[in-house]
């Protein structure tokens, strides 16, 4: 072994990774560089002491030295900051891992309309949040009811996002439960989420949820034909999405009893509880598609086209949004520049009947979600048009 410069003085108790010979201090080093005690040292006080150490100790190496960017007002002392923490500790090309955490006052920094929460991803049940295929991070929200103190104004909601390479999607959710945890317990926010005990990876929405039964239920289908309905794993008492399909025959024509032009077709229901849905109700804002506006009475319908119909309630999880959508069986060689289909008054008014009968059968489901999460006061809010 090559004896290196004293780094410590030569007398006094020696610390983990030394040894001393003949009155000399040596650096072990092993296989690797020696960077490994000093690294999980700096794990312990990276990101204000707020990430897992058990969790993410054995991914820290020995031969790259950490690397630690981070900022947020969680930090002492405290930084002004739209973030309670965003934080980066990297080991080279031997991974890292990221970590933000914000009260949900602004924005979720992650889409969360109807189409986005079924798309492909994991879940983990019992935690409110996903991950998308589109980035490779997860991102989880969790309830403050003793307040959370923001930049803006308190919230009673956080969001945490986390991103550890070379890791897996379960590993990922477990750090960010851990890390809400611990930034609730240093608020003192109330919040508590039980880590997951599993993951679910939602190449297509899970079928067969109890929550979504109502939607195929030959006694309580919000419209006539046979339908296979859907819905999200979260299990979660802020945010909920259910959708069906009408079925179709081996010659792809809809069945039971056959579609006429305008039936529904394809119907969902979601709801987005506290900030969480103020934060989705600005998602649909920004793309336009909010209640009242239109492209009025002589616009052209194309296939796809959708009627959205908006309410809001008081349920357990705090103000919600719902918006429910009927999609209506349009003919597929219906051509815009041939002129397309031109939606009558009389056509628009039984869409519109349609979708108001399939917000009330939503709102009134026995194990839908507004009932198990006690919804009341609702308010119909207004209609969408979305013709292509």
């Amino acid at each position: 072994m090559r004896l290196k410069k004293p780094r410590f003085p030569l007398a006094g108790t020696l610390t983990l990774g030394l040894l001393t010979a003949v009155g000399v201090t040596l650096l072990v080093t092993g296989d690797g560089s020696g960077h490994l005690a000093a690294n999980r040292a700096q794990l312990k006080k990276a990101c204000g002491g707020l990430l897992p150490y058990d969790e993410l100790s054995d991914r820290v190496p020995d031969d790259a030295r950490g690397s630690l960017d981070q900022y947020g007002t969680l930090l002492q002392p405290g930084q002004e900051s739209r973030s309670l923490l965003n934080c980066s500790l990297e080991w080279g090309d031997r991974g890292g891992v990221h970590v933000e955490a914000a009260t949900l006052v602004n924005h979720l920094p992650y889409a969360l309309k109807t189409d986005d929460l079924l798309s492909p991803g994991y879940e983990a049940p019992g935690v409110t949040g996903r991950a998308s295929d589109d980035d490779g991070n997860i991102w989880i929200v969790a309830e403050c009811p003793n307040g959370l103190a923001g930049r803006a104004r308190s919230a009673s909601q956080m969001y945490v996002s986390v991103g550890v390479s070379k890791a897996s999607v379960h590993t990922e959710f477990r750090v960010a439960v851990q890390v809400a945890n611990a930034v609730a317990r240093r608020e003192h926010c109330g919040s508590a989420l039980k880590s997951p005990t599993r993951v679910i990876r939602v190449d297509e929405p899970g079928r067969s949820v109890a929550k979504c039964g109502w939607m195929s239920a030959k006694d309580s289908a919000p419209a006539p034909g046979t339908w296979t309905a859907v819905g999200d794993l979260q299990q979660s008492p802020l945010l909920s999405v259910c959708s069906a399909d009408r079925r179709r025959d081996s010659g792809g024509n809809y069945s039971d009893p056959q579609a006429t032009e305008l039936d529904p077709v394809a119907l969902d229901a979601t709801s987005w509880s506290g900030e969480l849905g103020r934060s989705a109700y600005r998602d649909y804002v920004g793309d336009g598609e909010y209640p009242g506006l239109g492209p009025g009475p002589d616009a052209v319908t194309n296939v796809g086209a959708q009627l959205a119909l908006w309410a809001r309630s008081e349920c357990v999880g705090g103000t919600t949004y719902h918006r429910v959508s009927v999609s209506p069986n349009i003919d597929s060689s219906l051509d815009l520049d041939y002129g397309g289909f031109k939606m009558t008054e009389a056509a628009r008014a039984e869409l519109s009947g349609s979708a108001k009968k399939l917000m009330t059968t939503y709102l009134n489901a026995p194990a839908g979600w507004p009932k198990t999460q006690h919804c009341h006061d609702t308010k119909l809010l207004g209609e969408v048009e979305q013709w292509s």
